[in-house]
C-alpha cells in the first residue's frame, strides 16, 4: 500500500494530482468518489463497478470511522457537570452547600491591541490609560 500526501494543482479547468512513482499507471484511470476518492489507476475496473464498491462499503465504513474519530477529539458536552460515580456510601450522605454572597469586583473589559491584536483585560480601576503586555504599545480605553 502507498499513502502519502499530494499537492492538488490547476490543470486547465480541472484540478490535478500526480501519482507516486511506485504506483503502477495505465493509459486511463478509473475512480469514484466524492469526499474519498477511490481510484483504479490501471483503468481495470468499470466505473460503474467502482462506485457500486464506494457506495456500498467504503462510504458506510469511512462514515462511521470519522464519526468515532470526531466524537473523540470534541468536548463530551460543554457547559454541563456530571456526576462522578463513587462506590462509597459516605457520598451519598453528603449535606448541600450553602450559598455565599460574593461581592462584585472591579469592572473589566476585553480589549484588543491596535498593534499586535493581543486580547488584554482591561480592568478600569485602574486608569484609562495602559500599556499592552505583549507588544508594549501605549492604549487607551475610549468609550463609544
Amino acid at each position: 500500500m502507498v499513502k502519502g500526501r499530494r499537492r492538488n494543482y490547476q490543470l486547465g479547468g480541472s484540478k490535478a494530482v500526480t501519482y507516486p512513482s511506485d504506483v503502477a499507471v495505465g493509459e486511463e484511470a478509473t475512480l469514484a468518489g466524492n469526499r474519498l476518492l477511490l481510484i483504479d489507476p490501471m483503468g481495470q475496473i468499470h466505473e460503474d463497478e467502482l462506485g457500486e464498491f464506494m457506495e456500498r462499503y467504503v462510504e458506510p465504513a469511512f462514515v462511521k470511522w470519522w464519526r468515532q474519530k470526531e466524537a473523540a477529539r470534541r468536548p463530551r458536552v460543554e457547559g454541563v457537570i456530571r456526576p462522578m460515580q463513587v462506590e462509597s456510601p459516605v457520598a451519598e450522605e453528603a449535606e448541600p452547600v450553602e450559598m455565599q454572597s460574593v461581592i462584585p469586583g472591579p469592572q473589566v473589559y476585553l480589549v484588543n491591541c491596535w498593534r499586535c491584536g493581543g486580547q488584554i483585560a482591561w480592568r478600569v480601576d485602574l486608569g484609562t490609560r495602559g500599556g499592552c503586555p505583549y507588544c508594549g504599545a501605549w492604549l487607551q480605553l475610549v468609550s463609544r
